[in-house]
C-alpha cells in the first residue's frame, strides 16, 4: 500500500492499539453466561485473568527483546494477527480449555503491542510536528490502551443483551475492527529501521533516577490493580449484591469506570507528571471509599461514582508514571524500559481478580474490598512520597 503521512500513521497506530486493547477486554461481561453454560466457579475466572495476565507479560518480554531490533510495524501486525486468532479461537472451540488458549492469546497479543505501539506513537509525532507537545503521544497511547479496555465491556455487554449469538457476535465485530486496522497498519510509514543486531535484553532499567523510574513502575501497578478491581467486581456486584442481570449494565458500569481513565487524560493533559500524582493521590482515596461504601450499603449510585473517580485517579496516574519512564529511557532501550513498565502494570491487573475472589470466600465481598483498599492506598502513598519529593538540585 502507498504510504500515509507521520501525522495519519499516528492516528492509525492509535486506531491499531484501541482495537488490540478493545479485543483482549471483550469478554470481561460474557464470563456470567460461560459460568452459567460451563457451570463452574469464580476460581476458574480467577485463573481465566490469570493466563490472561501470563499472556501479557510473556508478549512484553519478546517485544522488549526484539521490537527495537525487528522495527515496529512487523511486532504491531504481528499483534493484530494473534488477537485475530484470539476471536477465531473463541468462535471455534467455545468450550474452557478453547477460552483458556484464546485468553493466553489475546494476553500475548496485548503484551506484544503495548511497548512498541507507545513507542511508535511517540516516533511518528515526532516526525509529524517536531515542535509540537511531546507529551501529546504518551497522552493518545494511554487513553487508545484504557479507552479499548472500556470499549470492549460495553461492545459485549449491549450485544449480549440485545443481539443474538451473543458468545459469538462480539468476537465476529471486534474481529472485523482488527481486520481493518491490519490492513491499514500497512499504509503506515515505520519509524525504526530493522537492525541485523543480537536481541536486547527484554526488560530495561535506565541508567540515572532509577528511584524515579521504579517509583512510576509501582505507580503503573497500583493504577491497573484499580482498573482490574473495577472490572473484576462489577459483574459479581451489580448480579450478586444488587440483583441486575443485564449484560448491557455490567458493560456500561465497566465502562464508565474505565472511560473515565481515558477522559482525565485527555482533559488534563497538560497536566505535568508530578502535579498528576498528587491530583490521583488526592482524588483516589475519595473514590475507593465510595466502592467501599457502595459494596456496604448495597447502593449502585456510590459504585458508579466510586468506579468513575477512582477510574479517572488511576488513569491520571498511569499517564504521569509512563511520560516519566518515556522522558528517563534512552531511545535505543525505549521497548525495554516500556516493557519493564507494562509488565509491572499489567501484574497489577490480575492481583484484584485472584486476590479478592480468594478474600472474598473467606471473609465476605465487602470485608475483602476493604482490606483491597487499604492496601492499595498504602501502595499510592509510597508513590506520592518517592514521586513527590523536592528534585535533587543539579
Amino acid at each position: 500500500m502507498p504510504r500515509t503521512t507521520h501525522r495519519a500513521g499516528f492516528a492509525l497506530v492509535a486506531l491499531a492499539y484501541a482495537a488490540t486493547t478493545t479485543g483482549g477486554s471483550v469478554p470481561t461481561p460474557l464470563y456470567v453466561l460461560y459460568q452459567h453454560r460451563d457451570h463452574f466457579g469464580t476460581t476458574m475466572i480467577s485463573v481465566v485473568f490469570a493466563v490472561y495476565v501470563l499472556g501479557v507479560v510473556g508478549g512484553l518480554l519478546v517485544a522488549g527483546a526484539h521490537a527495537d531490533r525487528l522495527g515496529r510495524r512487523p511486532v504491531l501486525g504481528a499483534a493484530l494477527a494473534l488477537q485475530l486468532l484470539a476471536c477465531a479461537v473463541f468462535l471455534a472451540w467455545p468450550d474452557v480449555p478453547g477460552l483458556l488458549i484464546a485468553r493466553v492469546l489475546s494476553g500475548l497479543s496485548v503484551g506484544l503491542l503495548s511497548g512498541p505501539a507507545t513507542a511508535y506513537l511517540i516516533e511518528l509525532r515526532r516526525r509529524a510536528a517536531p515542535d509540537g507537545d511531546p507529551r501529546q503521544a504518551e497522552v493518545v497511547a494511554t487513553a487508545a490502551n484504557l479507552g479499548g479496555i472500556a470499549a470492549g465491556p460495553l461492545l459485549s455487554g449491549v450485544l449480549a443483551e440485545w443481539a443474538p449469538a451473543p458468545l459469538h457476535l462480539p468476537y465476529v465485530v471486534i474481529g472485523i475492527v482488527l481486520a481493518a486496522a491490519a490492513v491499514l497498519l500497512a499504509a503506515v510509514p515505520e519509524t525504526a529501521a530493522p537492525a541485523d543486531r543480537p536481541a536486547n535484553r527484554p526488560l530495561a532499567l535506565v541508567g540515572q533516577r532509577r528511584d524515579l523510574f521504579l517509583a512510576s513502575c509501582l505507580g503503573g501497578l497500583v493504577a491497573f490493580a484499580m482498573f482490574g478491581l473495577f472490572s473484576a467486581l462489577s459483574p459479581t456486584f451489580l448480579s450478586g449484591t444488587l440483583g441486575h442481570r443485564s449484560h448491557a449494565l455490567a458493560g456500561l458500569v465497566a465502562f464508565v469506570g474505565l472511560g473515565a481513565g481515558a477522559v482525565a487524560q485527555v482533559g488534563l493533559r497538560r497536566l505535568p507528571p508530578r502535579p498528576g500524582v498528587a491530583v490521583a493521590a488526592a482524588s483516589m482515596p475519595v473514590g475507593l471509599g465510595f466502592l467501599v461504601l457502595a459494596v456496604w450499603a448495597g447502593s449502585l449510585a456510590a459504585f458508579v461514582v466510586g468506579g468513575a473517580v477512582t477510574g479517572a485517579a488511576a488513569g491520571l496516574l498511569l499517564r504521569a508514571c509512563l511520560t516519566t519512564v518515556v522522558q528517563l529511557s534512552p531511545p535505543d532501550r525505549r521497548a525495554g524500559t516500556l516493557a519493564t513498565f507494562f509488565v509491572t502494570g499489567y501484574s497489577g491487573l490480575a492481583l484484584p481478580v485472584i486476590g479478592l475472589g480468594a478474600a472474598s470466600q473467606l471473609a465476605g465481598t465487602p470485608t475483602a474490598l476493604t482490606g483491597f483498599a487499604l492496601a492499595g492506598l498504602a501502595a499510592l502513598t509510597a508513590v506520592a512520597i518517592l514521586r513527590l519529593r523536592p528534585e535533587p538540585v543539579a
